[in-house]
């Protein structure tokens, strides 16, 4: 990794509570999971009541785009299909702030078929990329002014959290366009997919941050720099941040996500303490002298 003539990375990251992120360098930007709303999704027994409808806070999505998150990304890329990791997508991709920018959105069939159903500008249908894992991608396109990219995208195939129960809701792939889903349980997870963004030559950044759970021979011999790790809900998985940071070369930065209650509203002071910051202990135990764990906290952006 080569850093840039002021001894940083000149990469930042800035965690949009769950599983979202930014990640901004050289004039480019990306999303990952752009979830704002953080709509309440429990039953009176505390569990998830898929029945509820789906909500839209759009007083939340235009605070965070006129005071965090300034500009139009050039690429969305989706984990999977979950309401709390899709369910904004279509509303930020109508937003004013982003009109006449292209934005292409990365996902498997599921994905962009749920996006689809909840509703685009027709002029964006052709910037949906379908992806399935193995996909290596360059940003721009190969040119004779630009035959080194910017920066690529490699795509993972991935897997979902395996709870106590060893299952996970809700479940399920869409091969066409659904009616337009009107509670979280409509938005199924249809496969989980995790991205790799490397920075020209500087850095490599995994993002195995949708769910707490991976598929090791799938990531096997990369070697991020940073690794941003989904954290909760994996009671099924076998010795799950171990093997991660084992497979993937021991990182030298680890930053987890998804790790807070996913309901308190981002402009609300108190979504910082519901992080659980034991997760931070255990990663930088596992992790040790070789490297380090970064404790984030809501819509603050950092340098790596």
């Amino acid at each position: 990794m080569a850093p840039v003539p002021n001894g940083g990375t000149g990469v930042r990251l800035r965690w949009l509570g769950i599983a979202g992120w930014e990640m901004v360098f050289d004039g480019h930007r990306l999303l990952v999971d752009p979830y704002l709303t953080r709509q309440q999704y429990a039953g009176p027994d505390g569990t998830a009541d898929l029945r509820r409808p789906l909500e839209v806070n759009k007083r939340i999505i235009d605070w965070v785009l006129s005071e965090h998150v300034t500009g139009a990304p050039e690429f969305i890329l989706a984990t999977h299909g979950h309401w709390d990791h899709l369910a904004d997508v279509p509303t930020l991709l109508n937003h004013p702030k982003w009109n006449g920018r292209r934005i292409r959105v990365l996902g498997g069939e599921t994905h962009l078929n749920l996006v689809r159903a909840m509703g685009i500008p027709a002029t964006r249908e052709a910037d949906l990329v379908l992806v399935t894992g193995g996909e290596y991608l360059r940003y721009p396109l190969r040119s004779p002014e630009k035959p080194r990219p910017d920066y690529t995208i490699e795509v993972f195939r991935s897997l979902h959290s395996q709870l106590g129960s060893y299952g996970f809701a809700p479940a399920g792939t869409l091969t066409s366009r659904p009616k337009k889903p009107a509670t979280i349980g409509e938005l199924v997870e249809g496969g989980t997919l995790g991205y790799q963004i490397t920075v020209a030559d500087r850095l490599r950044v995994m993002f195995l941050s949708g769910t707490a759970n991976f598929a090791e021979r799938e990531v096997a011999g990369a070697r991020p720099d940073v690794l941003v790790l989904g954290a909760s809900g994996n009671a099924g998985v076998h010795d799950y941040f171990e093997r991660a940071l084992q497979a993937l070369g021991w990182p030298r930065i680890v930053i987890p996500c998804h790790h807070d209650d996913m309901v308190t509203a981002l402009d609300n002071p108190e979504v910082h303490n519901t992080v659980n910051r034991e997760v931070v202990a255990t990663l930088q135990g596992i992790l040790g002298n070789r490297g380090r764990v970064l404790d984030p906290r809501h819509l603050e952006q950092f340098e790596l």
